[in-house]
């Protein structure tokens, strides 16, 4: 598993999937597997290639999209969605994450 260093922790990257939608989840946890962050957020009718990722850098994950992209984790592509009364980034998954997603 990749590893980010966010708010003072060093993290692993554990990827799943929402269980609405075919979205990969990325969970930030610590080197006991304590959860520290969960950097996506799910939108159910929003339509993306199966390797991206809507990123919640907002409220408590305020700077986790630049410790992700630090770590190569994700690429940005410059579009955005509503999320609530929030903007969520989209991101594509970097090879180095593909190498880490379960098929669906």
């Amino acid at each position: 598993m990749p590893n980010v260093n966010f708010i003072g922790y060093e993290c692993q990257v554990k990827v799943s999937h929402y269980a609405h939608g075919l979205t990969p989840c990325l969970s930030l946890v610590d080197a006991e597997g304590m959860p520290i962050a969960t950097a996506t957020v799910n939108v159910p009718n929003l339509q993306l290639p199966p390797n991206h990722v809507v990123i919640k850098n907002y409220s408590e994950n305020e700077g986790i999209l630049e410790a992700l992209i630090v770590a190569e984790i994700v690429k940005p592509t410059g579009q955005t969605v509503p999320v609530g009364h929030c903007v969520g980034q989209i991101c594509q998954l970097t090879p180095k994450m593909l190498t880490n997603l379960s098929p669906v």
